[in-house]
Parts: C-alpha cells; sequence; structure tokens
C-alpha cells in the first residue's frame, strides 16, 4: 500500500498533466507522505529509468532556483513543484526535445486501455493514473529512452524557471501536419481517420483511441518539419497551439 501511494505521488515529478497545474494534493500533505515519496524510485533497480530517476530526484531537491519559488523546501513540496512548472513549461522547449517526447509516448500508448487512451487524448487523466497506466512501459525503456524522458522533465523545468518563451504552433503547420498523415494513408484508411478528427469531441472511446494512436504513430514518423509539428500540436496543450 505504501509504495502504491509513493507511486502516485512521485507520479507528478515525471508526468505531470496539464490538470494538475495549480492543483493541490490534500492526500500528499501529511510529512509522512512527503517524505516516501522524496525517498521512493518507483522503478526496480533493473530498469534504466532507476537510475535516471534517483539523479532527477537529486537535482530537483538541489536546484536553488526552483527553491527560491516555491514556499516550502520540504522534499515531497519541491517534487510536486518540479512536476507543476514541468508542466508550464513544455510549451516553451525546442522542438528537438518534444520530437523524443512523442516518440517515449508513442511507445506508452498501446499500453492503455480503450478508455484510458480516449481519455488521455481529451486530456482526463490526472498524472497519478497516467504514470499507473504507463509505468509497464516505462519501466522497460533503454537507457537513451530513459535518459531522454528525464532530459525533458528537467529542460521543461528549466524553461519555465527562465522564463523562455511559449512557442506557439500555427493552424496552418498543424494542419500541414494532419494532411501529411492522411496523405501517408490508403485511401479509406485516410477517409476514416479525417472523418475521426472531425468527429473526435462525441466520438466513443473505441473511435477516439483509434485516432489518437493513429496521430501519435503516424505523427512519429514523418519527414520534417511535419514531425515537429505534431510534436508540438499534440504535447502542448492550449498555451503552445492556435486554435483549430
Amino acid at each position: 500500500m505504501k509504495n502504491q501511494e509513493a507511486r502516485k505521488s512521485v507520479a507528478r515529478a515525471i508526468n505531470p498533466t496539464n490538470g494538475d497545474i495549480g492543483a493541490r494534493d490534500t492526500k500528499s500533505d501529511n510529512t509522512n507522505s512527503k517524505d516516501l515519496a522524496a525517498s521512493f524510485n518507483p522503478f526496480p533497480i533493473s530498469s534504466p529509468m532507476h537510475r535516471e530517476f534517483d539523479e532527477y530526484r537529486t537535482w530537483v531537491l538541489s536546484n536553488k532556483k526552483l527553491a527560491a519559488v516555491g514556499d516550502s523546501a520540504t522534499p515531497g513540496y519541491l517534487l510536486r513543484l518540479s512536476g507543476q512548472l514541468q508542466a508550464k513549461g513544455v510549451p516553451r522547449l525546442p522542438t528537438e526535445l518534444l520530437e523524443q517526447r512523442l516518440s517515449s509516448v508513442s511507445k506508452i500508448l498501446p499500453s492503455l486501455d480503450t478508455h484510458m487512451c480516449s481519455t488521455f487524448l481529451r486530456g482526463g487523466l490526472s498524472a497519478a493514473e497516467f504514470f499507473i497506466k504507463a509505468y509497464p512501459a516505462m519501466e522497460s525503456f533503454s537507457a537513451e529512452e530513459a535518459k531522454a524522458w528525464i532530459t525533458f522533465n528537467k529542460a521543461a523545468i528549466e524553461a519555465q524557471l527562465n522564463g523562455a518563451p511559449v512557442i506557439v504552433l500555427s493552424t496552418d503547420n498543424a494542419t500541414q501536419g494532419i494532411v501529411k498523415i492522411a496523405q501517408s494513408m490508403y485511401g479509406p484508411q485516410s477517409s476514416a481517420f479525417i472523418s475521426g478528427l472531425v468527429d473526435l469531441k462525441t466520438a466513443n472511446d473505441e473511435d477516439t483511441c483509434t485516432t489518437v494512436k493513429i496521430l501519435y504513430a503516424k505523427g512519429n514518423s514523418l519527414p520534417e518539419p511535419y514531425r515537429g509539428y505534431m510534436a508540438r500540436m499534440l504535447l502542448t496543450g492550449a498555451e503552445g497551439n492556435e486554435k483549430l
């Protein structure tokens, strides 16, 4: 039980979502929970993510600039704050880092069931829920993938702390990326994909999940600059996109 609670607590430090920004995690407010989250590594020693997470946690807890913007210096608080700053910093990141994260998320998506996959696209998954579902895939990350995941997190935090400008994807570029995906598919599949996008707000879980998997998998395989367009479109939320 303690491991499960700690795993949920550290989720915000490595998988924050926009829905967590500014939210108060009352379950983690007691000192014991904070201490547990600050010392617990959710990944087995055999996983490359174990080492990367340990190094990330050390980096967070020794980051003076991060501590300076917080209301507390306790480890649990700083880890949660790092997650909030990361989520805010993602739209400020360069395309290269977003493309790396697109590749990682594309690997995680098959591990989500249909409902979770659909909820993920609609932004309804909390950090803890996403992490619990993504954990098996992340545990199997290669050393390179694990390092890329944590490098992205740290870069997003630094971008937010340093006040880097938000990079907004234009509607034209987003449309170009989607058209490229459609053009890469066989006729009937392409038509079904476009139809799925048009009906996305009202589609059932199965159809939504099919669409999101196509967006990530096909988007990740596009040539430049379209791969970058899709990465920014899918990963930066409303702040990083002009309204379609």
